[in-house]
């Protein structure tokens, strides 16, 4: 099935749930990731279209993540903008890799327009088979304890 898809990856849950709910709204397919990690394993089942990228995260960071999207041939790779607090910018992401940096905080209208135009512009990707359908993994885990509970 040809299909456009977002991947959210921010390990911040306000900042990933806002974003998922506002691109979910306009219509977008959207998935998410807490890490790189989770990243990189979800662009092994899925092909997307746009990557939304944290760069400070545990584990395995954004700078991370963009290293080993190079070694992806460029028409299989997602259009990766970078969400950023600021300084951590300062080394020098390959711009044949990543194709805009947007500082936060963020206005959200401009960064889903950003989105929305690069959605527009690029091709859909045939799914593997193995890719499940957008999930709404974007969430904060709920809370568990129960009111009394000292924990």
């Amino acid at each position: 099935m040809i299909e456009k898809r977002v991947l959210v990856v921010d390990d911040d849950d306000a900042i990933r749930a806002l974003l998922f709910t506002i691109l979910r709204r306009r219509g977008f397919k959207v998935d998410c990731a807490r890490t790189g990690v989770e990243a990189m394993a979800r662009c092994t089942r899925c092909r997307y279209t746009v990557m939304l990228l944290d760069l400070m995260m545990p584990q395995m960071s954004g700078f991370d993540v963009v290293d080993e999207m190079a070694r992806i041939p460029e028409d299989q790779r997602p259009v990766i903008i970078v969400l950023t607090a600021g300084s951590e910018s300062s080394r020098s992401l390959p711009a044949n890799v990543v194709s805009g940096t947007v500082r936060k905080p963020f206005d959200i209208e401009l960064l889903v327009d950003t989105v929305a135009a690069c959605l527009t512009a690029a091709a859909g990707a045939d799914q593997p088979d193995d890719c499940p359908a957008p999930d709404s993994d974007c969430m904060p885990a709920k809370q568990t304890t129960r009111p009394n509970d000292p924990n």
